[in-house]
């Protein structure tokens, strides 16, 4: 692995460690629905860093399993994500626009 991925994946490390964690902190406090989602858009990315930096580095292999051509763990912390925060905006707006 050159140097300058090295350095990507540690900024990558900490500063998703940084927002996974304060993530974290903030869902012991609260119990609604759409920042529950979003904080775990936040872990769940988070995760698919170190899956992707742990695949890189040989520690793990890429699944067996695969969607077509694409593995099903990458698939799964690429896709996820975004579907947490879709949910999680889409229960923001709606709580907006019903006036709570």
């Amino acid at each position: 692995m050159p140097q300058s991925e090295l350095i990507l994946y540690v900024i990558k490390l900490v500063l998703g460690g940084l927002a996974a964690f304060t993530a974290i902190l903030l869902w012991s406090k609260t119990g609604e629905a759409s920042w529950m989602s979003i904080i775990a858009a936040i872990v769940i990315n988070y995760g698919g860093t170190v899956y992707d930096l742990l695949v890189e580095m040989g520690i793990l292999s890429v699944d067996k399993l695969k969607i077509g051509s694409l593995p099903l763990t990458s698939l799964i912390f690429t896709v996820l994500p975004s579907l947490f925060f879709i949910l999680g905006f889409s229960i923001m707006i709606s709580r907006i626009n019903s006036g709570k």
